[in-house]
């Protein structure tokens, strides 16, 4: 009996999610400057400045019914609970309930009274952190202490002021009373609308009591709710480094030359979808009560099974995914053949069912509300890229870089080209870029796609600036402009069962590790490793196999899907193509009468040394696919292989390329390099046309 209840103890122990060390190295369920569980309450201040010596430097000129002057926001009560409610009403209150799956409940509530202060007895009002501190000097003579509710001082202290990063925050009250946090929020101050800051510390003694962190924010046109959270969860997840979701800017160094867009809690202006991603909620270790997987779903039968996945290591079969913003189900694959001193790489799939379905106010597209030139979001999968930033226990766990994060949307990636100058007016009436997409510029492994900002060398000099960034609002596709807004969402990026419903190492996008480069403005590696220059293709698919009525996704998770069934263009400085015993042995099948197309990348994967060829400037290497040995490539009957614009096939010791009695290689400017030890097992009459083409010199008949 001993044995049995110690066997099931240990069966109990594995199944049960990692959990942090409490007591010695940092982990990031513990959160950065707050907990990201519990209960924790905001005191927000309304403040307003009074011109009365230059009128004129009001930004606000005219009287916003919002907020009127000298009065309280009419939104005031909008923003927080108060008190904890079975189904939260106050918009950010919602949003981290939802969020963390009722992990973290965020309250407030606010001072009775706006806080006027005068520009003549003001310094400095160009500091926005001046501005906060002569907001509370200023609120100390207005008299006693109320709030809207009626709370007091000890409501606003539930948490020990001092807490380290990453490690345990003791709950309980400060001895004297410190508030947890206190949030300024201005009607027309040099915050504009939108902009904010948070930080550690305190704005100054508040009614005889410190702040152990702070914010400020401005509201001069409505409730400055995105800015807000994403100050505020930079509190919980870290520094600027944690910008990605569409919450990066130019400056800051991240995984890939486009600054990315997509959806994320650390995202923000440039965000499509609203919500949390999967990311987020196992950084933070918010999981449903009662989970027993760190990455989770369920199996056919209900039960629930981790997710996390390595197919090639066996992990494959049939999933069952719920609404991912009401359930937290998700799904990740770790990529295979990544070297160990590269990044590493994963793709998670989320199943979005969108407001509608599930209620959720966050999961829309960021402007689809007013704007019915965006087409919204619909249920299905969305899927992004994780590059790195895996550690969540150590030391090391706040560092990284930002944009870690990548959409992989079921539009598709591309070459995208500058196609004019034109008037748009879908969320943002007037003159702008517009951005041509071509069906044969489709690019998998190292095109653009919908959600990010990819770079244009508009100056004409010999680098790709980090501010020379172009948005894909309008799109130029078979001569006619398409005004859509798509950087902000649309619904063609989501997989369906109507349309995109299969990801795989011949789809596009594709299930390929991708390249990154490390930079901003400059390539901060220089190319070097751990930056990811290879391409590995690894034989691993996704297929949407049933949408249920009540919002289940059902997904199958195969390896060895090494077959290309449509015609695929494929760019990258160096491809690998490694031993993935398909079907047969194969480890890449073009099927009959489709094209795989080497051809040289349009989209940037450098972000200097330009080369012009043939009128084009490419900042791209010609693209190389390597058979590593053992791997096996055939073409089927009527099945082609065009090599182009320099690229280079290599056969490696070991390796083998079939074709069939009607398949073709085409070779325009390109090699076909049969290393000794290799094989071409190929008709005659075949090898024979590319002993004709000069660029093949190496092409050589299987030995009879």
């Amino acid at each position: 009996m001993r044995s049995l209840l110690l066997l099931l103890l240990l069966f109990a122990a594995v199944r049960l999610p990692a959990q942090c060390d409490t007591t010695s190295l940092p982990c990031s369920e513990h959160g950065w400057q707050l907990s990201p569980h519990g209960m924790l309450r905001v005191l927000v201040i309304f403040a307003e400045i009074e011109y009365d010596q230059d009128p004129s430097q009001d930004p606000v000129k005219q009287a916003e019914p919002h907020w009127p002057k000298g009065q309280l926001p009419q939104w005031a009560d909008e923003l927080f609970d108060h008190q904890p409610l079975d189904r939260p009403k106050g918009r950010v209150t919602r949003y981290y309930h939802d969020m963390s799956l009722g992990n973290f409940t965020l309250l407030g509530d606010h001072l009775d009274r706006v806080i006027t202060l005068r520009e003549s007895e003001e310094r400095n009002l160009r500091s926005a952190t001046q501005l906060s501190a002569a907001t509370v000097a200023k609120a100390n003579t207005m008299g006693d202490f109320r709030t809207a509710h009626g709370l007091a001082i000890a409501d606003f202290d539930h948490w020990k002021d001092g807490g380290k990063a990453g490690l345990p925050k003791e709950a309980g009250p400060d001895t004297p009373h410190s508030f947890d946090h206190v949030m300024v929020i201005f009607r027309n101050s040099v915050l504009g609308h939108g902009q904010g800051s948070t930080d550690a510390g305190s704005p100054g003694q508040l009614f005889g009591h410190p702040s152990d962190t702070q914010s400020r924010f401005g509201g001069m046109y409505g409730m400055p709710f995105e800015i807000l959270q994403h100050e505020f969860n930079h509190l919980l997840f870290g520094g600027n480094n944690f910008h990605s979701g569409g919450g990066n800017a130019p400056q800051f160094t991240r995984y890939f030359i486009a600054q990315q867009g997509g959806w994320g809690m650390m995202g923000g202006a440039n965000s499509a979808l609203l919500t949390a991603n999967a990311w987020d909620r196992d950084r933070l270790g918010w999981r449903p009560e009662g989970a027993v997987h760190r990455i989770r779903a369920h199996d056919q039968q209900g039960r629930e099974v981790s997710t996390d996945l390595d197919p090639l290591a066996g992990d494959t079969g049939v999933f069952v995914l719920g609404d991912f913003v009401t359930t937290g189900d998700a799904l990740r694959i770790r990529l295979p053949f990544i070297p160990e001193d590269e990044f590493p790489q994963w793709i998670w799939l989320e199943n979005h069912q969108t407001r509608a379905r599930n209620g959720c106010i966050s999961d829309v597209f960021h402007y689809e509300e007013g704007n019915p030139c965006i087409q919204g979001a619909v249920p299905g999968i969305y899927a992004f890229l994780q590059v790195d930033r895996e550690n969540k226990v150590g030391k090391d766990i706040y560092g990284g870089h930002a944009d870690f994060l990548r959409p992989l949307v079921a539009s598709g990636h591309t070459d995208l080209y500058v196609a004019g100058e034109y008037e748009h007016t879908c969320t943002s009436p007037g003159k702008g870029t517009t951005l041509g997409r071509d069906k044969d510029l489709c690019n998998p492994l190292t095109g653009s796609q919908d959600l990010e900002l990819p770079r244009f060398n508009r100056n004409g000099d010999d680098r790709l600036g980090a501010r020379e960034l172009e948005m894909l609002n309008k799109e130029l596709r078979n001569g006619v402009i398409h005004d859509h807004a798509y950087f902000f969402g649309n619904a063609r990026q989501a997989f369906t069962l109507q349309g995109n419903h299969k990801l795989g190492m011949g789809t596009d996008p594709s299930t390929a590790s991708q390249m990154t480069l490390v930079c901003a403005e400059q390539d901060v590696l220089k190319g070097a490793k751990p930056n990811n220059r290879v391409v590995y293709l690894n034989g691993i698919s996704v297929d949407m196999l049933e949408q249920r009525l009540n919002g289940d996704i059902v997904v199958r998770v195969r390896s060895g899907d090494v077959r290309l069934e449509q015609d695929i263009r494929w760019c990258a400085d160096s491809i690998v193509l490694n031993d993935l015993r398909g079907p047969d042995g194969y480890s890449l099948v073009v099927a009959s009468g489709k094209q795989l197309l080497l051809d040289r990348s349009r989209t940037p994967t450098r972000i200097g040394s330009p080369e012009t060829v043939g009128g084009i400037t490419y900042w791209s290497d010609p693209t190389r696919l390597t058979l590593a040995p053992g791997a096996r490539m055939r073409l089927e009957d009527k099945a082609v292989l065009e090599l182009r614009a320099g690229s280079e096939l290599h056969l490696m010791p070991g390796s083998v390329l079939e074709l069939a009695p009607k398949a073709r290689i085409k070779v325009r400017d390109g090699r076909l390099v049969v290393h000794e030890g290799a094989r071409l097992d190929a008709p005659e009459k075949a090898v024979k046309k590319l002993r004709a083409v000069k660029a093949a010199p190496s092409a050589v008949p299987r030995d009879q």
